[in-house]
């Protein structure tokens, strides 16, 4: 039997019991292996690939760290960051405004529907709770679609007088836009970014990925936050066989809008939210996925070495 590499926990997909799960590796692969008591064995899930890039190569800077206070396991699951048993710090936080979108994108792992908006004294105890608990860290107002709250703008002066020194709007920005003044009063409010969704160069991938040809509008909100002057991470969707061979495209594209780009979110796309079943292994596209991808379609001039952490 293979040696495990490390163990952590997971989730039954059929009870959503909390359930043992290690990291076994297989020929040039690493698996999570997990048996739920109700459920039996479940299906291994491929979750890494060892080329290029060693699974421990990637995952030292973890691996390397200083026992929590209470001794908590270093691959514990509930590394949340935020509670005293957690050396971990709080990267960014993300606060949900609304549950209501303007699309209905088939790879939406948020499900967003229809529902009543949290009124703003409970987004103030919200916003209050999170900043005791993570500290002034960095903010994404996030959804559901945010910017269909007409009083994003007062969120957004709200959070920063409460002590968030960055408030990022996560979007997938047809109503910046559209709607100048909404985008100038973000701009005013103090906004310091926009977390714009953005899966490809050509209509087809948003056609395939958000059921609509958007790249007109999306290049219209890049426009306006340009004339505004707030910086935007681009946040591409990545599926295996729809735009992951547009990743070399996408980050020449976002250099040529340098300054108002200033860097790329890629996100491989997660089986969660609408998805109406669990993918195939052969399916995934995995971090390694995309460091090679990157390699090689930017011709070498970033390279899989360029990301791997330091330590």
């Amino acid at each position: 039997m293979a040696e495990t590499v490390s163990r952590t926990e997971s989730l039954c997909p059929h009870c959503l019991r909390r359930i043992p799960a290690e990291r076994v590796p297989e020929g040039d692969a690493l698996y999570l292996r997990r048996r739920c008591p109700e459920h039996g064995e479940l299906e291994p899930v491929l979750i890494w690939r060892r080329r290029p890039v060693p699974y421990p190569l990637w995952d030292r800077a973890r691996a390397g760290r200083a026992p929590s206070p209470k001794d908590t396991p270093p691959d514990c699951p509930r590394g949340c960051g935020i509670c005293p048993g957690h050396l971990q710090s709080t990267c960014s936080a993300i606060v949900e405004v609304t549950r209501r979108c303007d699309l209905r994108c088939p790879v939406c792992f948020a499900a967003a529907g229809p529902g009543r908006d949290p009124d703003p004294a409970a987004l103030e105890r919200l916003l209050r709770k999170t900043l005791e608990r993570a500290g002034p860290c960095p903010l994404q107002l996030s959804g559901g679609e945010p910017t269909l709250r007409d009083d994003l703008p007062h969120i957004v002066r709200l959070a920063g007088a409460l002590g968030f020194d960055h408030v990022q709007v996560n979007t997938n920005g047809l109503r910046l836009g559209r709607d100048p003044e909404f985008a100038r009063a973000l701009r005013e409010a103090g906004v310091a970014d926009i977390f714009l969704q953005f899966d490809g160069v050509t209509d087809d991938v948003f056609r395939r990925l958000r059921g609509a040809p958007l790249l007109a509008s999306k290049l219209e909100a890049l426009q306006r936050c340009r004339e505004l002057d707030i910086g935007v991470i681009l946040v591409p969707t990545l599926v295996r066989g729809v735009n992951d061979s547009q990743i070399g495209a996408l980050i020449r594209f976002a250099k040529e809008w340098v300054p108002v780009v200033k860097g790329i979110h890629f996100q491989p796309q997660a089986w969660l939210g609408r998805y109406p079943e669990s993918p195939r292994n052969e399916d995934r596209l995995l971090i390694p996925d995309l460091l090679q991808a990157i390699e090689e379609q930017t011709g070498g001039e970033l390279e899989v070495g360029n990301f791997l952490p330091s330590g």
